[in-house]
Order: C-alpha cells, then structure tokens, then sequence
C-alpha cells in the first residue's frame, strides 16, 4: 500500500451506521454550496467521495461482494439508500458519468464553473481519442449548463439531456441597477502551495493601477479568501506589495454578495474567472483580460478559444501589452449601454445565460421529479 493511501486512511473519519435511506442524493459534499440554493437537503443525504469520510458498514458490503474499489464503495452506498436520482455540482467529474449504468439511477449536473479544457474535463478535446466510444461510457440524465456552447461540448462525450441555465449562484441574485462606480478586479490568487503566480499577472495588476489612477476610478480587488485566514492574510499582503494603497480589497465572507459587488462597478475586469462569465451574463460591462502565456506548462485557454476567436476583440484580450488592455478597458468603460447590451448578446453561446430565480430550471426539475414519483414541494425551493 502506498503511502499517500496510508495518509488517507489515518485521516478519514469513520462512520459506524448504515447510511439513512434517500430518494434523492447528493454526491460529493463540495456540491452542497449550489444544490443547497435551489433543494431543501434537510432530508437528503450526501455521498462523500474525496475519502474525507468513509462508511464502514458500506465498506464491508462492498468487500463482502469481492468488490474492492472506491468506486465500487460509492455504487454499493448509492444502492443501499435506494435513491431514485443522483445529483452532483461536480460536473466535470467523469467518475459520476458512469453512476447511472452501474446503479441504476437517474441522475443530474450543474454546471459550477467556466469550463476552458485546462486541467479540466474539456482537455479531452486536445487528445486524439474516439469521442464516440468516450460517449458510449458516459450517461448523466439532465445535464444543466452555463450557455450553449458548454452544452455542445458536453453532447460530444456524454449521452443525455443537456438544458442551458445559466449559473444556479449567480440566477439566485437579482440584478442589482445601483449608479456604478470604480474598476472591479476578480482575484485568482491562490496560495504559493496550489500555485505560483505568474509574472504577467502582476503586470496586469500594475497596468490596472495606472489605469484607475488615469482615469479617476477607484480599483477594487474582490478576494477569494476570508480575512484574517491564513491564506486571506497572503492574499491580502500580494496585493499590497504591488499596489500599495492604491486599492480597497474586499474579503470573502459568508455576508459578502458578490454578484451585487460587479453589478454596482462601473468595469469588470476578469483574469479567467467564472464570475467573469457570469458578470457577462448579468449584463455588466466586463473586461476579460488573460494574462497567462498560452504555451506548455502554463497554457490556459482564453476567452473564445472553442469558438475559435481572434487573439483579441471589443471587450477581450489574450495578453497584458499594456496598449491593448487599454484599449479593451476604454471599450468597456465609454460604450453606452444599450450598445452594450446587443453587443454582448451576439456573445450568448459562449456567456452565462440568467434565468432570474432559476425559475426554468426549476420547472424542468419539477418535472423530473413527479416523472421519478417524488413529490417535488418537499425538496424545491421556492
């Protein structure tokens, strides 16, 4: 046994108790952020799958089936509570494309992020394979997306129904129409640990500081950490060390809305995040500035790559010379927004669409549900 599954096991908790059993389940606990905004999961259960938690009741089943995978583990835990669906966030987890043919179930995906084929699912799309024989292994019944163009992409290597949503977070806040003011900035930071910065990134951070400092506008750096953690107080000291003074950062916390934060800003400015799309999707004036070389082992694919875009457009650029995200800001910042609006809405395929409430999606599941027998007012939010 190697080392790291020796690390593993000391570090799970165990659990004595048969699971309870649920009509519906949730698979990985990483989902409960999104499927808890639009479900009631009081009465639902969750399969953890990062072996952060292990059943030893189900275990042993699965060990008395001469069965001796953790993906048969999960099968025998998704048998045993007698779901009738099975319903994950984690869509570009290719493991939960084969729960429906092992177990027997129906089951769902919501989209939870930009999905951009680096160190993602779509990266199956540089590979030389057969996507139809891909296809064939892979089934999710209802397969909830950010636009159309995800959907394509998703047909092409698992069989189902795809439907565009939008983004389920972003759907759950109203449009805010505040007077607008400042240059939001999405921070991608992470800690040295999962990642190191790129030299471009700081470039693009100090050009967004002459920029603002140009053109009168308060900078903004919406963080992806909470204050006062270790990993906020890194974020919270990278951004001071480049920009001085200059700017407001604003912690994550759990009161934070995010969505109202790009609503009320006058530019957007996304590095490759997923709010970017979703900030797109909202109707805001949204910059997507790429900082990241597209070259191997940086290579991350930028704004309109599978749909084959040009380098840069009216409100995108793939690089930092600091000229074009000039320009690209100056764009975004004095095009009126009725222009922006039909300007953007050529852009839909690729964008996050909005469905206030979730109000569509809802309804599909709705039906769903009543076509399984499960009384849909007992888990849908209202």
């Amino acid at each position: 046994m190697k080392l790291q599954h020796i690390t593993t096991l000391l570090k799970c908790k165990y659990l004595f108790f048969p699971p309870k059993k649920s009509e519906l389940l949730i698979y990985d606990e990483h989902s409960h952020k999104i499927t808890s905004s639009i479900l009631n999961l009081q009465k639902v259960q969750i399969l953890k799958t990062r072996k952060e938690e292990i059943n030893l009741f189900i275990l042993l089943k699965t060990f008395l089936n001469f069965k001796f995978s953790f993906f048969d583990y999960l099968v025998q835990f998704i048998k045993f509570t007698n779901a009738k669906i099975v319903i994950t966030s984690i869509d570009n987890n290719d493991i939960f494309y084969k729960i429906k043919k092992r177990c027997g179930v129906s089951t769902i995906f919501f989209q939870n992020g930009v999905r951009m084929g680096y160190r993602d699912i779509f990266e199956i799309f540089h590979q030389r394979k057969k996507f139809s024989e891909i296809k064939k292994q892979n089934h999710v019944d209802l397969m909830f997306t950010f636009n159309l163009m995800t959907s394509d992409l998703y047909s092409k290597i698992v069989n189902g129904k795809t439907i565009v949503s939008g983004s389920v977070l972003s759907n759950n806040v109203k449009i805010s129409n505040k007077k607008k003011s400042g240059l939001i900035y999405i921070s991608l930071f992470r800690p040295s640990l999962k990642r190191k910065t790129h030299l471009n990134e700081i470039k693009l951070i100090k050009s967004l500081r002459k920029y603002c400092l140009k053109n009168k506008l308060k900078l903004k750096v919406l963080f992806k950490y909470f204050k006062n953690t270790k990993n906020g107080l890194e974020e919270k000291n990278f951004y001071r060390n480049i920009l001085d003074k200059n700017f407001k950062g604003i912690p994550n916390s759990n009161k934070r809305n995010s969505y109202r934060l790009i609503d009320d800003s006058k530019i957007v400015v996304s590095p490759g995040s997923t709010m970017g799309i979703e900030s797109l999707g909202r109707k805001n004036k949204t910059a997507i500035i790429n900082p990241f070389p597209n070259v191997h082992p940086i290579k991350r694919n930028f704004f309109g790559y599978f749909t084959k875009r040009k380098k840069s457009g009216f409100f995108w650029h793939n690089g930092i010379e600091e000229r074009k995200v000039f320009q690209v800001l100056d764009n975004v910042k004095n095009v009126s927004s009725k222009d922006w609006n039909k300007l953007i809405a050529k852009y839909k395929y690729e964008t996050a669409k909005y469905d206030k409430k979730n109000v569509n999606l809802k309804k599909t599941l709705n039906d769903f549900f009543l076509l399984h027998k499960i009384k849909s007012h007992k888990y849908l939010r209202k």
